[in-house]
């Protein structure tokens, strides 16, 4: 016949039971309280996230990120990643899900809005298993105006270099003849002013007469005027 527990074993088995369920209604507080916490930065991020299953299928979207993509949170969830991404292919993009772990990835790509409009996105990725199904963790960031300035300075740059290539500077002695103006080029040939100063400069002549020079070719014009 087994032996009954005494008093003292009883009384210490109760305590134990009583730590046990404080302990575990104080970690159920605490993941009630993480939930809220992780709700609250999901929601009032100001960059968009969404997570995507294994099929590349939306399973949550945040306010934000259907913000940048022009559509309602209901709608978001009816969407997979191929319908808005227009770098990738579809094939690509489960490849891509297939692979991301929780190491990452982080890259730009471009992604369609609801009216059409592309917007540039840069992405930060990470892959991980809940309850059996892999999720991905997609944090988006809309790069579209800091592109935009790049693309502008880089295009700035271009046609500053194009027209610094195109400009023909002058310098040093230039020889030329005392009589007749022509100008000896770098190999050694004389060329008429004009025709160096246009290969050698963005200006260009028109040709026309001073007075002096009108006087002495023309001085039948003047003395009728006179």
């Amino acid at each position: 016949m087994p032996k009954k527990p005494t008093y003292e074993e009883l009384q210490r088995q109760v305590l134990e039971l009583q730590s046990a369920e404080l302990d575990r209604r104080r970690m159920e507080a605490l993941l009630r309280d993480e939930v809220v916490r992780w709700r609250l930065l999901f929601d009032q991020s100001r960059d968009g996230i969404v997570i995507l299953d294994q099929n590349g299928k939306v399973y949550e979207a945040n306010k934000r990120y259907a913000e940048i993509l022009g559509y309602s949170l209901e709608e978001m969830h009816q969407l997979h990643v191929w319908d808005w991404d227009i770098v990738f292919t579809r094939e690509q993009l489960i490849e891509m899900i297939r692979e991301v772990d929780d190491s990452g990835a982080h890259f730009e790509t471009q992604q369609r809005r609801k009216d059409g409009t592309i917007v540039d996105i840069e992405l930060s990725n990470n892959g991980a298993v809940y309850r059996g199904r892999k999720l991905v963790f997609c944090i988006c960031r809309d790069i579209t105006d800091r592109k935009r300035a790049e693309n502008e300075r880089i295009k700035l740059i271009k046609e500053l270099q194009e027209a610094l290539a195109e400009i023909k500077t002058l310098r040093g002695i230039l020889p030329i003849c005392s009589y007749c103006k022509k100008i000896r080029n770098d190999k050694g040939y004389w060329e008429k002013i004009e025709v160096y100063f246009k290969k050698h400069s963005k200006a260009e002549f028109s040709h026309g007469l001073c007075p002096a020079c009108a006087r002495k070719f023309h001085p039948d014009f003047f003395d009728q005027e006179e």
